[in-house]
């Protein structure tokens, strides 16, 4: 008989963990290139294995991180830990803050994605074409450098940069993770499917979901430092939006913290808000705005808060305007970055600040005419240049069907090629 050992299994795969050990440097235009080939970017796909390709992200992400990190610290923010009081070993998660908060009159707050680690803003961006700086906070960071805190007080506002995504903490390395990257830290074999979830071991107290991050960033941090006139001006991101605005719902976070909220920004909302407290509402109507995935121009209205039926965007509460980027959520704090801040410093600098009335010209609905003209249109162009239209029945669909997974099966060497198992076609297909 038999008896593997666990020294016989295949070793983890191992990755430098600085940008030059695994193949890449920064350019002159601050983007990540291969050093073997200066004109390619990031190359994901490095082998048939997935475990490899994960491992190597999750290195090259180490290095972009300390390269981000270390950048905010040179615009002048701290990292600091939560909870209070945690030494380096013990389990917490890390945000970046201005290191005067309690002198600032007014402090702007941004709560990146909920998948996202802490400083950056489109990893698309920061590993590809843009660069670090642009798909990250460094960018938002200098940008508010330039702004006033309010019409009396010159200076710049502070900045606290949360952290809702990093709730996993990994021991070995002493810093928290995403939920996407705790499925590639070191494993003692290269087959391991992954660690055993310990709560006790792998969450931060009081910071164990990114819901009890937002309130620890409220009731501990805020309520702790900034003094009693301050004005918060609030910057959400992607979900971290819902779970801003179910916070603010609650009856006591209203009372504490709305009266304080001098504006907020949402990015890439998409909850509707039927369902909250009147007071919020109102807020949300008169000082909040959201800038939404569309091809318009950035800063282009779209909707007021009570939605625009003719373009498909339900009453999310806030008004709706363009960020000019079309699919990426996470992209959308990039292209609108500019008009969206300077929302924030309108509504600091103006005494009773109101959104102004949105009003959306509505699409006309397509006429007879309109529609004859249509077709007329499409009989003129040439049969060579029309798209291929067709119509399949659901027995070919099948038959197609089958065919693939005969293949699949021959291929995994479950079928010899010369036979045709019907039964097991006929099963899958029921």
């Amino acid at each position: 008989m038999f008896r593997r050992l666990w020294t016989g299994l295949p070793k983890d795969v191992v990755f430098p963990a600085d940008l030059k050990g695994l193949g890449y440097f920064v350019n002159e235009e601050d983007e990540i290139r291969s050093i073997e080939n200066p004109d390619n970017y990031f190359k994901y796909f490095l082998n048939r294995n997935p475990r490899v390709n994960v491992r190597q992200r999750f290195q090259l992400d180490g290095a972009v991180r300390d390269i981000i990190h270390q950048r905010l610290q040179s615009e002048g923010l701290e990292k600091r830990q939560l909870p209070f009081g945690t030494e380096p070993h013990e389990p917490h998660v890390s945000i970046f803050a201005s290191p005067n908060l309690s002198s600032k009159t007014r402090v702007v707050v941004i709560f990146g994605e909920t998948s996202h680690y802490l400083g950056t803003v489109a990893g698309r961006v920061t590993h590809g074409v843009g660069g670090i700086d642009k798909g990250s906070m460094v960018s938002v960071v200098r940008e508010l450098h330039n702004h006033v805190s309010s019409k009396e007080d010159p200076s710049p506002p502070g900045i606290v940069i949360a952290n809702p995504a990093e709730s996993h903490w990994w021991p070995e390395g002493q810093r928290c993770l995403t939920v996407e990257d705790s499925a590639a830290i070191p494993l003692p074999s290269l087959v391991h499917i992954a660690r055993r979830w310990c709560p006790d071991r792998d969450r931060v107290p009081g910071n164990r979901s990114a819901e009890e991050h937002i309130s620890y960033v409220f009731d501990e941090l805020l309520r702790r430092e900034l003094r009693e006139d301050a004005k918060l001006s609030i910057v959400a991101v992607g979900q971290s939006c819902e779970l801003l605005t179910t916070f603010l719902d609650d009856a006591e976070n209203r009372n504490r913290w709305l009266g304080r909220l001098d504006g907020m920004i949402l990015l890439g909302t998409v909850y509707p808000v039927e369902t909250l407290n009147d007071d919020l509402k109102s807020f949300l109507a008169e000082r909040s705005r959201a800038y939404i995935l569309s091809s318009e121009p950035v800063n282009t209205p779209l909707a007021p808060p009570t939605g625009n039926p003719h373009a498909g965007i339900p009453a999310l509460g806030s008004p709706c305007y363009s960020s000019a980027e079309l699919l990426y959520t996470e992209k959308i704090f990039i292209s609108a970055l500019q008009p969206a801040l300077q929302y924030l410093q309108e509504i600091a600098t103006t005494s009773g600040y109101q959104n102004p009335e949105i009003i959306v010209a509505e699409r006309p609905e397509p006429s007879d005419d309109d529609l004859r003209n249509d077709e007329e249109t499409w009989d003129a162009i040439p049969e060579q240049e029309k798209p291929d239209v067709g119509v399949i029945d659901a027995a070919s669909i099948q038959a197609q069907v089958k065919s693939a997974r005969r293949f699949r099966r021959i291929v995994n060497g479950e079928q010899d090629p010369d036979t045709d198992d019907e039964n097991a076609d006929d099963d899958a297909l029921a």
